[in-house]
């Protein structure tokens, strides 16, 4: 399937003037935020020169650090145990003097991360969990709030979006939460944004989400990869091309080259991948170029290290290593959420001056290792399920590290599946496995789903 046959021409970027320039700010007057003004800055930071926004960084880094230094017992015992003072950490590079911190150096004593002159009511609570599923609580304030929602913004204007432009999104908990308070339901209706429930795609809630949006004509589609293909495979099958947004916009989970298409050529447009971390502040996202993920470095530092904690090189895999430079309620330095990627050396062709992010190579746990102890990335393996007769002969996947030498691939069939199917892919897997590691194949009727609905395609139960 060729997504570029479909593809139409993007219009050229519009200005939705009473959404942007009257919604939004009476939005942020009721709400106590400050998106707009943000927003605003954002804009116009993304043309700057890389070097124009290296130092924007490492200024807001300095202002970080005197505070948390000053206010935050944790990092004001962690610099005097290391003889440091905040002049010691003047810019980026500078980072490296201090640990990496962890969720798990946090919920040991999460109450010394807490800064002692933000006011108890201006703390905002939140709660993430990872593909373990354990819940991870911590604090911001609104102006991480605000600074989280402009970079969001800015990241679907990529893409072409403005402000007040229709949205349906289709997602799980990440996305879309349960137990909403009312604020947020109206903020959902007036931001045009149609929540469409990722659990239970079943053939008749797939014909009614198609229906929906039909009628919503949302000019963006945005969720979980996995769940815009189910609803993209399910209008191709049923001969519904009535759906026709301007862009379609994942996040929350690896993007495949099978779902970019498949979402493609049904919705016959453009897809355009990002990543995200909210308690790490970590924020990046494709623009029309598809030349990488643009990071946004005026919302936190990103650094990139291999498994003995030294940067890698462009074009590497490394460990994602967030210091957010907005959230002064509860600062996380060197923060280590779990999460891999490869960084790169270029500038976009689009001639924004933000730093691009190669590809997501997927979270830590997604590692596999190998029988010398070596780790590799797993989702190197799911190359082996995107081209070819495996394509076609599989609906859907999951690959299980069981032990070093024992591999489990959980497979839901189509009618196109053969035993030659099963040669191909243990011949991939060896190749980058080694012979001596057994693969075996189990066939199922679907493929579980975390408590959010996300779709885990790589799952190591190896222990270090």
């Amino acid at each position: 399937m060729n997504s570029q046959t479909h593809i139409r021409t993007r219009p050229l970027l519009r200005s939705n003037t009473f959404a942007r320039n009257i919604a939004l700010p009476m939005n942020d007057f009721i709400a106590g935020t400050d998106i707009s003004r943000q927003l605003t800055l954002l804009e116009k930071s993304q043309w700057w020169q890389p070097e124009e926004l290296q130092d924007y960084q490492n200024k807001r880094l300095r202002s970080l650090i005197h505070h948390a230094y000053t206010n935050v017992p944790y990092y004001h015992d962690l610099f005097r145990s290391l003889g440091l003072s905040p002049s010691d950490i003047a810019t980026r590079d500078d980072l490296v003097k201090l640990p990496v911190l962890t969720k798990e150096d946090v919920r040991k004593n999460p109450g010394k991360f807490v800064a002692r002159n933000i006011p108890q009511k201006s703390l905002i609570h939140q709660t993430t969990s990872g593909s373990s599923g354990k819940v991870f609580e911590y604090f911001i304030d609104r102006d991480t709030l605000s600074i989280s929602r402009a970079t969001t913004l800015r990241g679907w204007e990529f893409a072409g979006y403005r402000v007040g432009d229709k949205i349906a999104t289709l997602a799980g908990s990440s996305l879309l939460p349960e137990n909403v308070p009312l604020y947020t339901k109206i903020r959902f209706k007036f931001s045009h944004n149609l929540p469409l429930s990722s659990y239970n795609l079943n053939s008749e809630r797939l014909n009614g989400y198609l229906q929906q949006i039909i009628e919503f004509n949302p000019r963006y589609i945005r969720g979980y990869p996995s769940s815009i293909a189910i609803l993209a495979e399910h209008a191709i099958e049923h001969g519904i091309d009535a759906i026709n947004p301007e862009g379609v916009m994942t996040t929350a989970e690896t993007l495949s080259k099978t779902q970019r298409e498949t979402i493609s050529a049904a919705f016959q447009c453009d897809v355009f991948d990002q990543f995200g971390c909210f308690d790490g502040g970590a924020n990046a996202c494709e623009c029309d170029q598809h030349s990488g993920y643009h990071i946004s470095v005026e919302r936190s530092v990103h650094e990139f290290l291999d498994d003995s904690g030294s940067p890698v090189a462009p074009g590497e895999n490394g460990h994602i290593i967030l210091t957010d430079l907005w959230n002064y309620a509860m600062p996380f330095i060197r923060y280590d959420a779990g999460d891999m990627g490869v960084p790169a050396d270029r500038i976009c062709p689009c001639g924004r001056g933000l730093p691009l992010l190669e590809r997501i190579t997927g979270r830590t746990a997604e590692q596999v290792v190998l029988p010398d102890g070596k780790r590799l990335p797993g989702l190197l393996l799911t190359d082996v399920f995107e081209d070819g007769d495996v394509v076609t002969a599989i609906q859907d996947y999951q690959i299980v590290q069981e032990k070093v030498d024992e591999f489990v691939v959980n497979i839901v069939q189509s009618d196109r599946y053969s035993p030659d199917i099963n040669n191909e892919i243990q011949k991939f897997f060896w190749g980058h496995l080694g012979r001596d590691v057994e693969i075996r194949f189990n066939f199922v009727d679907e493929i579980p789903r975390t408590d959010s609905n996300k779709r885990r395609i790589v799952i190591c139960k190896v222990k270090n």
